[in-house]
């Protein structure tokens, strides 16, 4: 038996929450050196600002941008797909909705997805077919699929939150692949 999504949840962030601040440093900061490792100058990557209990570290954009892509960020609206604006440092964010820190530039439309050479995807897990669970909200959902659709979209997660199955329901869109502190895996 598939176990419910919300169990699913319930059980990585459990186990992340578990794993000592050090040891969670020490993967975000793998998972920026894969991620730099992929990333070419002038590249235009969609990324997100990771929080405490989501792998990657704080860090992520700077790291993204320091190895010369174009960072864009998320908007999140009141309803429907993400916007995205362009990161301009960390000391430009401020808190948005949910309190997710956002470049202070005005947002562009979520079809700005379609730029990305690279779209780096928040994720509580995912299995080896791509099925990918989010925090639930669908936004993600919404916004993928608005993405070229040979785009490079990977998941950035701990090892062990890489799943054998995950439930999936009609609206779900697939990851093309996973960036671990153990490095990249395409699908």
């Amino acid at each position: 038996m598939t176990p419910d999504k919300s169990a699913v949840r319930r059980a990585v962030r459990a186990r992340r929450a578990a794993v000592p601040t050090s040891v969670r440093t020490e993967r975000d900061r793998a998972i920026r050196d894969h991620l730099a490792s992929v990333v070419t100058e002038g590249m235009v990557v969609c990324a997100f600002v990771p929080d405490d209990d989501e792998a990657g570290g704080a860090d992520l954009p700077e790291a993204l941008a320091l190895a010369g892509a174009q960072v864009l960020l998320p908007i999140s609206p009141a309803a429907g797909p993400l916007g995205w604006a362009a990161y301009a440092g960390s000391a430009d964010l401020r808190p948005g909705r949910f309190g997710i820190p956002v470049p202070s530039a005005p947002p562009w439309p979520p079809e700005r997805i379609a730029d990305a050479d690279l779209v780096l995807v928040p994720s509580v897990a995912v299995d080896h077919s791509g099925a990918r669970l989010g925090r639930g909200g669908g936004y993600y959902d919404r916004t993928l699929a608005l993405a070229r659709p040979h785009t490079r979209l990977l998941a950035v997660l701990d090892r062990e939150d890489v799943l054998e199955h995950l439930p999936v329901e009609p609206h779900d869109r697939p990851v093309t692949g996973v960036v671990t502190p153990h490095g990249v895996l395409d699908f």
